[in-house]
């Protein structure tokens, strides 16, 4: 009983990283679909390649300001319409 507590925890141990390591590879903001993302693309194909945004505020005259991801790592657009005019990136 003894041998097996100790196998359980690596087990439990490797279950974990490997969760981790998942995770952060599935992340949808990364350079690469920043790169996708051209001025002049529908709303709608930018949901496509990030998902959902994390944050998305209305300005003025049909502007919206929408952000993916953390204070890390994230990408910034702006819209007019559902048209791209802006985009920023941080920590890709």
């Amino acid at each position: 009983m003894e041998r097996v507590k100790p196998m359980i925890k690596r087990i439990g141990l490797t279950l974990c990283i490997f969760s981790i390591l998942a995770f952060a590879g599935c992340s949808k903001v990364n350079k690469e679909n920043y790169d996708k993302i051209k001025i002049g693309v529908e709303y709608e194909k930018v949901v496509g390649i990030l998902g959902e945004p994390n944050t998305c505020e209305e300005t003025m005259l049909k502007t919206s300001s929408c952000m993916w991801g953390s204070s890390e790592k994230q990408i910034e657009i702006k819209f007019v319409g559902d048209t791209v005019i802006w985009r920023s990136s941080k920590g890709l």
